[in-house]
């Protein structure tokens, strides 16, 4: 081989692994519970929109306040500027009074997972009690066995137990489904599940699984400051095998 062909061998590998590693190195944020805080909402997202970079978002439900037709639009038009997507958990405010019709009419189905480079996403609806249903977690579970991606994120409204301690509560209806959905998680090996809910901040991790409540994107706060009382969202960056989690206040 010539010093020419190997030279241009070189930088052939040199540029696939940049790109490999380019294709597997992205952020997302994560935020829930904005309704009736439209100010701090707005300020949350030209934060985010400033620091740039970000591939897509999920807002982990209650978007909007008693499930109106016209909060949906008003929610909307409030996001219309926004360049990054958003990706929509159910919660209940937006379920109220049988309005599913409307969150299914402008951001899609009640449960849904999606692929992004190397990681698998799991939108769950655990918005009321009778919510996560048989059918939802059969479907679950299917998706999950046939899931070949490296990283895997689950997202629902309320959390499978409260990691404050302070509102047990709030948590998902039912110890037995509760216990067989983490379970699963650990079965399936989740990286991160996240949700909403709850007003504030709160994380810890069990059976190797990082559990996050980010319910700070407007409503009024319901934690203490000190046990993570502030308005906040979370960047998440996967850098091919590393993820990296990272609780940002929306004022500092």
């Amino acid at each position: 081989m010539n010093w020419n062909r190997r030279l241009a061998t070189i930088g052939l590998c040199l540029w696939l692994t940049s790109f490999s590693y380019a294709a597997w190195g992205f952020s997302f944020v994560v935020f829930g519970d904005n309704c009736d805080g439209d100010q701090v909402f707005q300020d949350m997202l030209n934060k985010i929109e400033h620091e740039g970079g970000d591939a897509f978002a999920v807002n982990c439900g209650d978007a909007v306040l008693s499930g109106k037709e016209g909060q949906y639009k008003q929610y909307l038009q409030m996001v219309k500027k926004f360049k990054v997507e958003i990706h929509q958990v159910p919660g209940n405010h937006d379920l109220m009074r049988g309005s599913a019709k409307y969150f299914i009419k402008y951001f899609g189905p009640l449960y849904y997972s999606f692929d992004y480079e190397n990681s698998h996403f799991v939108v769950l609806n655990n918005a009321f009690a009778q919510s996560f249903d048989a059918e939802q977690f059969a479907w679950l579970k299917k998706d999950l066995a046939a899931n070949q991606k490296a990283h895997t994120f689950v997202f629902l409204h309320r959390p499978v137990f409260d990691p404050s301690e302070i509102y047990s509560g709030y948590v998902m209806s039912g110890r037995k489904v509760i216990e067989e959905l983490m379970a699963l998680f650990k079965k399936h090996k989740v990286e991160y599940v996240f949700a909403g809910h709850i007003h504030g901040f709160s994380q810890t991790k069990r059976d190797g699984i990082n559990y996050i409540v980010t319910g700070g994107a407007g409503s009024p706060l319901r934690l203490p400051r000190e046990l993570g009382g502030f308005y906040n969202y979370v960047r998440i960056t996967v850098d091919g095998t590393k993820i990296k989690d990272e609780v940002k206040m929306i004022y500092e």
